[in-house]
């Protein structure tokens, strides 16, 4: 086979009387390869779109739990976040719908067992760092609020 032959051969109208190509459409057994591939392509990437993390990192906050937040929210100060996980394990449980009763007439809510019933309304994150914030204003760390909790059992 001559070498323009074979290079016209894949082709729909090989020469004209010229000499030259004229369509280019490539035949059906070259057309369906790369559909395929076109197709798995797309499939891949609309699996790839449901299963995607939600955007700002690779570790949303979403995905690690209250203790390590807090602990996070501390600045990896052991010492006051021991403190933060013994007063919070004691008053709620780290439990995000708790509620408890401060004197038999007010209610407290969330993981830091505020009377605030704005609490309520936030999610786990949110009310650790309510509670830090309420922590730092009235006693300045969580280790003289546990203190606190011992005598006199509540913060």
């Amino acid at each position: 086979m001559k070498p323009t032959r074979r290079l016209t051969s894949t082709y729909i109208n090989e020469q004209t009387p010229y000499g030259t190509l004229t369509a280019q459409s490539l035949s059906k057994a070259h057309r369906e390869p790369h559909r395929g591939v076109a197709r798995g392509v797309l499939v891949a990437i609309g699996i790839a779109l449901c299963f995607m993390p939600a955007a700002g990192g690779s570790k949303p906050v979403q995905y690690i739990s209250y203790k390590e937040y807090a602990l996070i929210s501390l600045d990896y100060n052991y010492k006051e976040y021991k403190c933060l996980t013994t007063l919070y394990g004691k008053e709620s449980a780290w439990r995000v719908d708790a509620v408890g009763n401060l004197d038999g007439t007010h209610k407290v809510y969330g993981i830091p067992q505020g009377k605030s019933e704005y609490l309520k309304t936030l999610n786990g994150y949110e009310q650790i760092q309510w509670g830090l914030n309420y922590i730092g204003n009235r006693y300045g760390e969580p280790c003289i609020a546990l203190d606190h909790f011992k005598r006199k059992g509540w913060h």
